[in-house]
Parts: C-alpha cells; sequence; structure tokens
C-alpha cells in the first residue's frame, strides 16, 4: 500500500455525508463523552498527537463487537466469553452537532478506497502505522472534513467513524446497554457472560 503524498491523493477523496445523529459509541464512561483519543493508539489516530479522535458506528451491534467483544472477550468452546461486568457496565451515546446536523467523511471503502490505490488492509491490518498518516493527511488535506468513514474490521457488513476533534460533536446523551438489546447483542455473537 501506499503512503499518502501530498498532491497526489486530495482530488481523489470521495465524499460521504453521514447524520451525526445516526451515530453511536458504547462507554464506560459516559460522562467524559465524546472521548477525544490522542494516544496514536487507534486506526486513524493522529500519529503527531495534535489532534484528538472520536471512533464511532451506525449500528449499537457494529459499537458492541467494536468495543466488548474485540477488547474484552475470548472465544471458547463455540462462543465469545465476556465478564459479566464487561457486558453491563456500557451506555450507548448518542452524538449531535446543533451547527451542522450532517458530517463531512472522506470515504475509505469500496471503488473509493480503491480510487485511492489502496486496500482494505488499511483499514483491517495490524499495523496502524499506514492508517494513522492517512488520517493525517485526510485531516490536512482541508479543514471541510469532518473525519473517515471506513469498513468494522470487527464487523465487515458494517461501517466505522473516525471522527476528527475539530468537527465540533459534542453527546446528545447516554442510554444503559442492558434488557432485550443486551440479551439479543449476545445472542447475535454468541456471547456468554461469565
Amino acid at each position: 500500500m501506499r503512503a499518502p503524498e501530498p498532491g497526489t491523493f486530495e482530488h481523489l477523496l470521495q465524499p460521504v455525508e453521514v447524520p451525526v445523529d445516526r451515530l453511536v459509541r458504547l462507554s464506560r464512561y459516559p460522562a467524559t463523552e465524546p472521548w477525544w483519543g490522542r494516544a496514536a493508539a487507534g486506526r486513524f489516530d493522529e500519529p503527531l498527537q495534535q489532534f484528538g479522535v472520536c471512533y464511532a458506528a451506525d449500528q449499537v451491534a457494529t459499537a458492541f463487537a467494536e468495543t466488548v467483544i474485540h477488547e474484552s472477550s475470548a472465544w471458547r468452546h463455540g462462543a465469545w466469553l465476556v465478564a459479566t461486568a464487561e457486558l453491563t457496565g456500557r451506555w450507548m451515546v448518542s452524538l449531535q452537532r446543533p451547527a451542522r446536523p450532517q458530517l463531512l467523511m472522506a470515504d475509505l471503502t469500496g471503488t473509493a478506497l480503491k480510487a485511492l490505490g489502496l486496500n482494505n488492509d488499511l483499514c483491517s491490518g495490524g499495523d496502524y502505522t499506514l492508517s494513522q498518516h492517512w488520517a493525517r493527511a485526510i485531516h490536512d488535506a482541508s479543514p471541510s472534513w469532518d473525519g473517515i468513514r471506513y469498513v468494522s474490521h470487527q464487523n465487515n457488513t458494517a461501517y466505522r467513524y473516525a471522527v476528527f476533534e475539530r468537527a465540533g460533536v459534542v453527546k446528545a446523551g447516554a442510554a444503559k446497554l442492558e434488557g432485550a438489546l443486551l440479551e439479543r447483542l449476545c445472542n447475535d455473537f454468541q456471547v456468554i457472560a461469565l
């Protein structure tokens, strides 16, 4: 895969508008949301730690796969084993942006990704070095970019979003992940509470 070179990719970036109120995060700490990560630890974090990135999904199931299962489970005997505290300690956080309800995201999916001379290794590989450089390059390409849309590595029929801090997104609300919804997610993903 190629690294971003100024002047070679900006005109190839394809936009997709995403309603911010469709995005959801699963969080253990709803009071601190949205969380703007600056540790250069996530896939599309800024490598020089100069701006924050907040990760979200447009489906609770995708957020569940990317957080609860990916971060806190072990696969044993045909099921994902997860500590009960990891399941019951999560909140669904909704987002908003009062000034402009749509986010302008650089699309790194399908033909838009391929048109950049890239493939989905950028969005699914274990080494985040190149994807972080692309995040910085897209951020710096134009102040109009609010972030990046890409295919979820943990739920590959759905999208994730890396929202840049400058987008001005704030928390709209938070609700406990529990009851029938939590039960359905556990059934769908073969999750067993320990």
